[in-house]
C-alpha cells in the first residue's frame, strides 16, 4: 500500500477589520461636498426664483408670505411673445435681433482688432509697449459709468445714437483690453521657432500671424470670444443710454416692465428667463473652451 499523503488544510484568511472611525480624508471629502452643495444652492437660488416667478400669476407673485406651491401659468410668456394682450407694447423679436447683432458684431470686431495687437505685444519689441499694455488694462478697470457722458456726446456727433453700429463700437471699446491680454498670453505660449521657420521660407510677419499663429491658437480665440460675447450680451448701461426705439437690446426690454404704476414681476422674470436661456445653452456647449481660457491662457505681465 502506498503511503498516504496528508493534505494540510489552508488556514482561514483573517477577516478584514471594520473601520469604526472616519479618517481625516473622509471628513475632508464630506466637508468639501457639503460646501459645494451649499454654494450650488446659493448661486442657483436667484435663477430658480426667476423661473418660478415667471410661471406665477400676479396674485401669487405679490402674496405674503411667498407661495412656494402655486398653480403655474404661461400667461407671462404669452404676454411677452405678444400672444396675450397686456399694458406693454412688446416687440421681443426686435430686441432679440438687436442683441444678437450688437453682441455678435462686437465680438467679431474685438477679435479682428485684438489679434494683430496681441501678436505685436507678444512678439515685437518696441518703445512704450509695456506702458501701453498696462494702459489697456487700466482702461478695462475704468468704471463704465464714468465714460457714459463722453461716449454719448461722441455718438451724437457721429450720428450713431440708437444704432447697432454705435453699440458695436461701444462694446468693442471695453472688450478690447480683455481680448488683447488673453490672446497675448496664448501667443506667448507658442514657440517662436515656428515663425522663424516660416520666415526663412519667405513668409512675412502678417503671413506668420494668419497662417501659423492663429490656427494654433484656436482655443484661445474661442475662449476670449466667448467672454467678449457674454459681456456684450449682458450689458444694460450702454444699451439704455445709447439706444431709444430702433436698437434697444433684451436687457433694456426687461427694464421697461418697471413703471410708475408698479413692476410687472411675472413678465419681467419671463423676459429674464428668455435672456438667460440662450447664454446657458451656449455655455454648456463651450464650457471646455472657457476652462481653457482661464487656465492655459493665464494672463502674464
Amino acid at each position: 500500500m502506498g503511503s498516504l499523503r496528508t493534505v494540510a488544510a489552508r488556514p482561514p484568511e483573517p477577516a478584514t477589520p471594520r473601520r469604526t472611525r472616519w479618517t481625516q480624508r473622509d471628513l475632508e471629502t464630506v466637508l468639501v461636498t457639503l460646501v459645494l452643495i451649499v454654494a450650488t444652492v446659493v448661486f442657483m437660488f436667484p435663477i430658480l426664483m426667476m423661473i418660478a416667478v415667471s410661471f406665477k400669476a400676479p396674485a401669487d407673485v405679490i402674496a405674503a408670505p411667498p407661495r412656494w406651491v402655486f398653480r403655474p401659468t404661461l400667461d407671462n410668456y404669452a404676454a411677452l411673445l405678444g400672444l396675450r394682450a397686456s399694458e406693454f407694447h412688446i416687440d421681443l423679436l426686435l430686441h432679440f435681433r438687436n442683441s444678437v447683432a450688437a453682441a455678435g458684431g462686437a465680438t467679431l470686431l474685438s477679435l479682428v482688432v485684438a489679434a494683430p495687437a496681441a501678436y505685436a505685444f507678444a512678439r515685437l519689441r518696441f518703445r512704450g509697449a509695456r506702458p501701453v499694455l498696462f494702459y489697456l488694462l487700466a482702461l478695462r478697470m475704468l468704471p463704465p459709468i464714468a465714460t457714459v457722458i463722453p461716449l454719448y456726446l461722441l455718438m451724437r456727433n457721429l450720428h450713431l445714437l440708437d444704432t447697432i453700429t454705435g453699440l458695436i463700437l461701444a462694446y468693442t471699446t471695453f472688450n478690447l483690453p480683455f481680448v488683447v491680454w488673453v490672446l497675448r498670453s496664448f501667443f506667448q505660449d507658442l514657440p517662436a521657432d515656428l515663425e522663424e521657420a516660416a520666415m526663412i521660407d519667405g513668409a512675412t510677419r502678417w503671413q506668420c500671424l494668419v497662417k501659423v499663429i492663429l490656427p494654433l491658437s484656436t482655443s484661445g480665440i474661442v475662449a476670449s470670444g466667448i467672454f467678449a460675447l457674454m459681456l456684450a450680451w449682458n450689458d444694460f448701461l450702454f444699451a439704455v443710454i445709447l439706444t431709444n426705439r430702433h436698437a434697444p437690446t433684451l436687457p433694456v426690454l426687461t427694464a421697461g416692465f418697471i413703471t410708475e404704476m408698479g413692476t410687472s414681476w411675472g413678465i419681467a422674470m419671463a423676459a429674464g428667463a428668455v435672456i438667460a436661456v440662450p447664454v446657458l445653452i451656449f455655455t454648456l456647449f463651450v464650457q471646455r473652451y472657457m476652462v481653457i481660457g482661464l487656465t492655459t491662457g493665464a494672463v502674464k505681465g
